[in-house]
Parts: structure tokens; C-alpha cells; sequence
């Protein structure tokens, strides 16, 4: 279109304004018009008094030569007041072609239309919005350049707070791990579980909160890999057993034996997954109950099913909906004392979501609850799994380490761990003395930590891989330890050069699995106190293999941890034996009960059963020292069993 003649619009222009309130009340009240107004939730009446009136005003400054064209002002606000409703540039469009329809049909009502007074009117609106179209244009960007930079910004206030908590935790979780060892008494022993059963709570809840925060956000990817799923379903149960054993409760499962071992999906993630509903499962189980889990494949559809079963408080069915959306707890769970970060259904969903599969569960107040979860699984050839094995026999390593830690808690911590493999450990608290140390002696292992004074250590490692390659010197193995958890980690410090990563706070198995990659063995064997004969596993170590599906390595720890807890148990009894506490008699017989029952020990857990329904009915003419002796040698004979 050429530039129009604008003097008929001119002389226009007192009638059009008279007209102002017709054209408006026109404008907003046009379908279309109303339909955006409404779906972007604005008041016409608002709308026409705050934004139509000024967007007059502006054409008719316009046409007075008072005002740029294509530079409305009140437009750029209106812009911005919608920026983060989603208003598209199609509704954009709508908005002013309806006002310039308003204004040409006042022209006629006035009877001063003309084809020159059209185009010139057209012309205005379609140069007035090509400017309202820049503007659009700019917001959004800048919408989205909002968002780039939001994103950063949580991604680094997630990144320092995880470090920041994570790294005081690691030494409290780890001191107190290396004080449960010491045999300190009944009553320490009781406060150091108290303070790690603390700390793993709020581990776990921190836990929760970077996964909530990265599969909201799209950040969170699924790694699928061979394993073996026997295998990692046992493992996950055995965490679970101590926390169950506490109230008494009997952890009943089965693998379906026709299971294949190796699969192929995220294991981490099935853990995850089943360790949510376990931890859910003895939370809100009332004491001396079961739960019931079970495990099975369907080859027809590559389908892994997980089921949990509890017999605790129930979930209400006006509840259930909501029961995966995230920090909710039902009415129920919250009476019976709930707790933790609401988040772990939440989680558990999106991750049998994201992994193929789905999450759905059947519940009634005072019978329990039923999870069931689907997974997408592959069958891959049994060659391709490895066999995890689980460390407890400990070995002794050969070589000499270097620390990097500015954490003088976690610099104990660590040397003592280290120290307890047989190797020689020099710690020291900063990046500048970790690169002295290595550009002067040959280490063979060096763990770095991420954050510290001087020099962090991403410089050190460059520093120390330019100095090897500089000498013409074997690139020493650096395992990078660091509370950055989150998405990428694992990969950028093997960007910056790192070996291996591992993640605080980290475990014995963390560092053991380590010192097997990148270190010899010594030939000094640790044993442990459970008394196994030097030429192999007994006939009972064997059937338990077969019954409960575990490797030799893994029912040797969960029997150390069962003589432990029985031996503190028994001196126990004996106290309330002794007091005539019937009541604590009957908790400690249901515990020493469940604890047995999970290990198929019969003749163990039918004593117990006995001594804790005779306690239950205040017998004073059962002789409860005698029961005592009988259930103490029943323990003697299962310690030299194994």
C-alpha cells in the first residue's frame, strides 16, 4: 500500500472521538474480542478502561501528529501484563483488527467513510502493529531468556546446597558408622542409631527434593543397563531389614525363581522405586505386623512387576487420587505419624513413568495397602550382566593414597577408612598441597574433593595432568568426592580428567569397589567374627544361598548383623526376664521372632514365639529362666553353625 493521504482522517478526528465510547464498547464486545479477554482471565470493563481507552487515545495523538506510530506505549504494558499468561501473536492480531474494524465501522455510522479515509486508517493499524508484533517478539525473548537464567540459578542454588549439606552429613553418617563398631555399651549404641537413622532421614530427604526438582524440570534421564535383578532386589531388602526389625515387623518375599538374571532397565531406579514403598510400607505398619513383597516378570509384554503389600493403617479412598501428587500424606498416615518430605509416591510415579511402566495400588482403612508397579524391561543375554558382590569380608589393599579434603571431619574420616584396608594415606586440606604432594611422590590412587580453598579441584587435577604428561609420567587414578550430585556430574569430572566420581556421602562399598578397580590386593585376608570354617561354606550356609536367594558374601553380612542384634537382644531379656517385665518380654521375644523367621531359623523362632505368648498372658508359672537358656543355646548352636 502507498502512503495515504491523511487529511479526510484529520478532519475526522473530533467526530471519531466523540464517537470514542460507541467504538469501544463495539471493540471489546465483539465475540472473538471477548473469547481472548475471558481465556486470558481480563476484565473487559477493566481491559476498556485501562488499555482500549489509552490504545484510542494513542491513534487519535497519532493522527493529531502528537504521537510516533507504531510506538504505543500502553501496548508494551499490555504486553508485559501478559507475558506470563501465554497470549499467542494470532490473539494479538484479533485484539487489533477487531479495534480497527470498530473504528471503520464508526466511520461509516458518522457517514464520512471513504476509500481514502479506509486506507489511511488501515495503514496506521497494520504500521501500529507491526510495532505491537516487535514488541511480542522482544517480550518473549526476554520471557525466555528469564527462564534461561532462572534455570541457571536453581541449578546452582541445587548444586551448593547439596554440597553444603551433604558434606557435613558424610562425617556424620561415617563417624558414626566407625563408632557402631567400637562396642561401646547398650545405651551408646541405642544414641548412635537414634543419630544415623536421623541423618539417613534427612539424606534421604534431600535426596528426594534434587529428584523432584530435576524430573519437574526435564532434567532427569533414565540410565538402562544389564544387571541382575535377583540380585538387586535382595540388596535393596537387606537395608530394610534393621528399620523393620525395630517394630517388630517380618519382611516376607519372593522372587519368581523363573525370573531370568539378567535384564536390562535402570537398577538404580528400581531401587529407588522399591525403597520408597518399603520405607513407606514400615512407616506406617503398625508393631508385630508383615509385609509382603513380591517380585515377577511377564515375558509376553517385557513387563517386570514389583508388588508391596502391608497390613498397616490403610489409605481412605477419598484420599487416593491425590495420595501421588507431590507433598501430599493421607488423613491416616498423618494420624499414625507421618513425616519425611511427602515426595516419595510422587517420585515413584514419574519414575515408572519415565521407565515405560505405571504405578497403581488398592487400599482400605485398617486393611493395608497394595502397590503394584509395571516396569518396561529388556532380556538381554545372561553373559552381558555383571555380578555385583557385596564387600562386610573385607581385604586389605596394597598402595600408597593421597586425600584432597578441606573438612577436617571428613579428612578423619576417610584416613580412618582408608587406613582400615591396610594403605598408606597422606591427607592433605587444599588443591595447592594436593599438586605439591603428587608432583613429588608417585601415589597410586589420589581422591580429590570438588570445593576447596586456594586451589578447588578441577585446577588441581589440570595442574597434576599437565605436570604427568609434561614428565612423561603414568596418569595417576584421581576419583573425584563431591556432594554435587546432580544430572551431568558423573560426566563433567571425567571432562575435567577425573577417573571416578563418587558422590558424599559415600560408603565403605564405595570406596571398597574403588580400591578393587585401581589397586592390588594384599594377601592378608580380614575375617569377620562369624566363625566359618576355613574349607568352605557349611550345609546350612547353603540352604540359606538357596531360600532366600543371596550370595554367600551377602548372607554372611546379614548374619553378622543378626548375631549382633540377637546378642544385644538377649542381655535384654535376660534384664526383663529378671524384673519380671512381662510386657518388654513379649517385645523383645516378637523381635527376636520376626528377626529369625526372615532367616528361615524354625526351632529359634518357635522358642521365641513361645517365651512371647507366655509373657503376653502374664504366666508366673512358666519358667522364664529356663525358656532363656533354651533360647540362648538355640542361638549358640546357629553362631557355630556358621
Amino acid at each position: 500500500m502507498d502512503f495515504p493521504n491523511f487529511t479526510q482522517l484529520y478532519h475526522a478526528k473530533e467526530a471519531l472521538v466523540d464517537a470514542k465510547e460507541t467504538i469501544l464498547n463495539e471493540w471489546i464486545s465483539q465475540q472473538q474480542c471477548s473469547f481472548i479477554l475471558d481465556k486470558h482471565s481480563i476484565n473487559p470493563e477493566w481491559f476498556k478502561a485501562y488499555y482500549a481507552s489509552a490504545v484510542f487515545d494513542y491513534f487519535m495523538g497519532v493522527v493529531a501528529g502528537n504521537m510516533e506510530l507504531g510506538q504505543c506505549p500502553v501496548m508494551k504494558e499490555f504486553i508485559a501484563y501478559l507475558k506470563n499468561q501465554e497470549i499467542r501473536a494470532d490473539e494479538l492480531f484479533i485484539l487489533c483488527s477487531y479495534f480497527k474494524r470498530s473504528v471503520i465501522n464508526a466511520t461509516y455510522s458518522l457517514d464520512i467513510n471513504s476509500q481514502n479515509l479506509f486506507e489511511a486508517v488501515s495503514y496506521l493499524f497494520d504500521m501500529n502493529f507491526a510495532g505491537v508484533l516487535t514488541l511480542y517478539t522482544d517480550t518473549i525473548y526476554q520471557k525466555e531468556q528469564e527462564a534461561i537464567e532462572a534455570n541457571k540459578a536453581k541449578e546452582y542454588f541445587l548444586s551448593n546446597i547439596s554440597h553444603e549439606i551433604r558434606t557435613p552429613l558424610n562425617a556424620i553418617l561415617g563417624f558414626v558408622n566407625l563408632l557402631k563398631g567400637e562396642n561401646l555399651g547398650e545405651r551408646i549404641e541405642k544414641y548412635l542409631d537414634i543419630i544415623a537413622q536421623s541423618g539417613e532421614n534427612l539424606l534421604h530427604i534431600i535426596n528426594d527434593i534434587l529428584d523432584f526438582s530435576k524430573l519437574r524440570s526435564g532434567e532427569f534421564a533414565i540410565d538402562p543397563h544389564p544387571f541382575n535383578i535377583h540380585d538387586e532386589i535382595s540388596n535393596t531388602l537387606e537395608l530394610f531389614i534393621p528399620s523393620a526389625n525395630v517394630k517388630s515387623i517380618s519382611i516376607l518375599y519372593s522372587i519368581n525363581p523363573q525370573i531370568p538374571h539378567c535384564i536390562r532397565a535402570d537398577s538404580f531406579r528400581i531401587q529407588q522405586i522399591l525403597g520408597n514403598l518399603l520405607s513407606n510400607a514400615i512407616k506406617f505398619s503398625p508393631p508385630k505386623s508383615s509385609i509382603d513383597v513380591s517380585v515377577d516378570v511377564n515375558r509376553t509384554d517385557s513387563t517386570l512387576v514389583i508388588c508391596v503389600r502391608d497390613y498397616g493403617t490403610g489409605i481412605d479412598v477419598k484420599d487416593q487420587p491425590r495420595i501421588f501428587d507431590p507433598f501430599y500424606q493421607a488423613a491416616e498416615g498423618m494420624k499414625f505419624g507421618g513425616g519425611g518430605s511427602g515426595l516419595g509416591l510422587s517420585i515413584c510415579k514419574q519414575l515408572a513413568l519415565q521407565m515405560g511402566g505405571k504405578i497403581t495400588l488398592e487400599s482400605n482403612v485398617g486393611w493395608g495397602t497394595l502397590f503394584v508397579v509395571t516396569l518396561a524391561v529388556e532380556f538381554p543375554p545372561e553373559e552381558f550382566c555383571e555380578v555385583k558382590r557385596l564387600p562386610s569380608n573385607s581385604e586389605f589393599f596394597i598402595g600408597k593414597v593421597l586425600v584432597a579434603e578441606d573438612n577436617e571431619a571428613n579428612q578423619e574420616l576417610i584416613r580412618i577408612t582408608l587406613e582400615r584396608y591396610g594403605l598408606e594415606v597422606t591427607v592433605v586440606p587444599n588443591g595447592q598441597e594436593a599438586f605439591k604432594y603428587a608432583s613429588i611422590n608417585r601415589y597410586d590412587l589420589i581422591f580429590m574433593d570438588e570445593q576447596m580453598p586456594i586451589m578447588n579441584g578441577h585446577e588441581t587435577v589440570s595442574k597434576i595432568r599437565k605436570y604427568e604428561s609434561l614428565h612423561q609420567l603414568p596418569s595417576t587414578p584421581i576419583v573425584e568426592l563431591s556432594a554435587n550430585v546432580l544430572k551431568g556430574s558423573r560426566e563433567k569430572a571425567i571432562q575435567w580428567g577425573y577417573d571416578a566420581f563418587v558422590g558424599k556421602p559415600f560408603g565403605s562399598r564405595d570406596i571398597e569397589i574403588l580400591l578393587e578397580k585401581y589397586l592390588k590386593k594384599s594377601e592378608a585376608v580380614h575375617r569377620d567374627s562369624i566363625g566359618l570354617c576355613e574349607n568352605g561354606i557349611s550345609d546350612e550356609m547353603k540352604r540359606l544361598e538357596k531360600v532366600l536367594m543371596l550370595s554367600g558374601d551377602q548372607i554372611r553380612q546379614l548374619l553378622d548383623l543378626f548375631h549382633k542384634n540377637m546378642a544385644k537382644l538377649l542381655i535384654e531379656l535376660k534384664k526383663n526376664i529378671q524384673q519380671s517385665n512381662y510386657e518388654e518380654i513379649a517385645r523383645i521375644a516378637h523381635t527376636m521372632k520376626g528377626s529369625s523367621a526372615n532367616f528361615r531359623f524354625e526351632e529359634f523362632s518357635h522358642r521365641a514365639a513361645l517365651l512371647e505368648d507366655t509373657a503376653l498372658r502374664n504366666s508366673e508359672l512358666f519358667d522364664f529362666n529356663e525358656a532363656y537358656s533354651t533360647l540362648e543355646d538355640e542361638y549358640e548352636k546357629l553362631y557355630s553353625s556358621r
